[in-house]
């Protein structure tokens, strides 16, 4: 069974009439309660701000309290528990530093675990899930919409100083986010595209179904590409473009290396993951090689600023190598690891501007190790389900590409920091992992 069809014969999106369960408001009202705080953490700047990030923190965790009671305690796994105990306990033993600094991050990390328990319950609910997923999209779109207006509104009164990413903490920041919101609009343009395709429909038959069913998705895509070229960040672009040509390929593979398909779109095919990964080490050099936080100049010396923050924050995190510095200290650190040769670099936005390093100052071994395990561990599980079980893929492959843009971005001008990024991620994930354990039914319905 390709693709496609397996995806139609479960429920998403095949238009043919089949018995749907019925979708009980309490099942989606909490997680659609959820998806607007969300895009309200998108317009507070992504809740970069500790009172943002607690209060937005404290809304997304009642909406999984409240999405899991409705749906009942079976659908509470292991994970779940585990999880949230690491988390208290890694704030009571006092692992994760003097709370009047950790709090907001703690909070952050528990209402992202809540995030991925309600992406885990709607897919166990595959039509709570379309649902869902709909609300996602077309709240996207507004959100990039009201970017995009926003700094046409600015242009238009004058003032040509301000840009999309003055909402961030950094171009990098912005470009990460509308880098996100890219790849979940051309998931959504690809899952039609391959129901269209399993279906057999006619030309006349595509436009049709494009507008009824990816219309939310085209929309997204072409604001959210873009907010993402307006963000002013070239190692940005880059990055997306290599993560989307190389989703693109992977999600469309099957029906575009068909037999009867042009020499076209075979050459295409054989060539995209080459040019994917090309792309992908351009963009990595580039935010190595040409900093784009550091402005060029006097004060700046020969050694790469990537190179001197590296040193930097590894000399800080092996004074306490085991559990770090205690979250929320990365600012600090940064500043008492200031010097005259290193001050520009220092300096520039974004902290230590990696994933890894950043996790290991503030959180140690201990924290990144288990980070890691927690992640490995969930993609383990989908990659699994990729392989063995004729289950949707959308989700399941959309993970893995987000994962490699959050990748590509940690090791390069970002250190993920930014909560509505780490949300939003978290649900998507958690959604994955739940088509990843559902059992194929027939009885779903169909996509928003």
């Amino acid at each position: 069974m390709n693709d496609a069809s397996a995806e139609a014969s479960v429920g998403w999106g095949s238009s043919s009439p089949k018995p749907q369960a019925r979708i009980r408001r309490r099942d989606v009202i909490p997680p659609l309660i959820a998806v607007f705080f969300l895009t309200l953490a998108h317009l507070l700047f992504g809740a970069s701000e500790p009172m943002p990030a607690l209060v937005l923190s404290i809304c997304l965790i009642a909406a999984a309290l409240a999405s899991i009671a409705a749906s009942g305690p079976r659908h509470v796994t292991t994970g779940m528990i585990v999880g949230a105990v690491l988390i208290w306990a890694f704030a009571v033993t006092g692992a994760a530093g003097g709370l009047e600094r950790a709090a907001p991050e703690l909070a952050v990390l528990f209402a992202a675990g809540a995030m991925w328990a309600i992406g885990y319950v709607c897919a166990r609910k595959r039509g709570a899930l379309d649902i869902v997923w709909a609300g996602l999209v077309w709240t996207s779109f507004v959100y990039c919409a009201w970017m995009f207006f926003s700094q046409m509104g600015a242009v238009l009164s004058g003032d040509e100083t301000t840009t999309i990413a003055d909402s961030f903490e950094s171009p990098a920041s912005a470009s990460l986010l509308f880098g996100m919101f890219t790849m979940i609009g051309s998931a959504r343009v690809f899952h039609v595209v391959k129901q269209m395709d399993a279906e057999a429909l006619a030309r006349s038959e595509m436009i049709d179904r494009l507008m009824r069913d990816a219309l939310g998705g085209m929309l997204l895509l072409v604001f959210a590409i873009t907010c993402l070229t307006l963000s002013g960040s070239r190692v940005g672009i880059v990055l997306t473009a290599a993560v989307l040509l190389g989703h693109a390929w992977w999600d469309t593979h099957a029906i575009a290396s068909r037999a009867h398909r042009g020499m076209i779109i075979k050459i295409g095919s054989r060539i995209a993951p080459l040019a994917a990964i090309g792309l992908a080490v351009w963009g990595v050099s580039l935010a190595w090689l040409q900093d784009e936080s550091v402005i060029p100049g006097l004060g700046l010396p020969d050694t790469l600023p990537h190179l001197q923050r590296l040193q930097a924050y590894i000399t800080a995190w092996l004074e306490k190598p085991l559990f770090g510095h205690g979250l929320g200290s990365i600012g600090v650190i940064g500043d008492r690891s200031m010097t005259l040769v290193n001050a520009k670099a220092m300096l520039a936005p974004g902290g230590a501007q990696n994933v890894f390093v950043h996790w290991l100052v503030e959180a140690g071994a201990a924290g990144l190790t288990a980070f890691l395990a927690f992640i490995g561990a969930m993609h383990i599980r989908i990659a699994i389900a990729l392989n063995k079980r004729p289950a949707p893929r959308t989700f399941m492959r959309l993970a893995f590409a987000l994962s490699m843009l959050l990748l590509l971005h940690g090791v390069s001008d970002s250190s993920l920091d930014l909560p509505g990024v780490a949300w939003l991620y978290a649900l998507l994930l958690g959604a994955a992992c739940g088509v990843a354990t559902a059992k194929p039914s027939r009885n779903t319905g169909s996509p928003g």
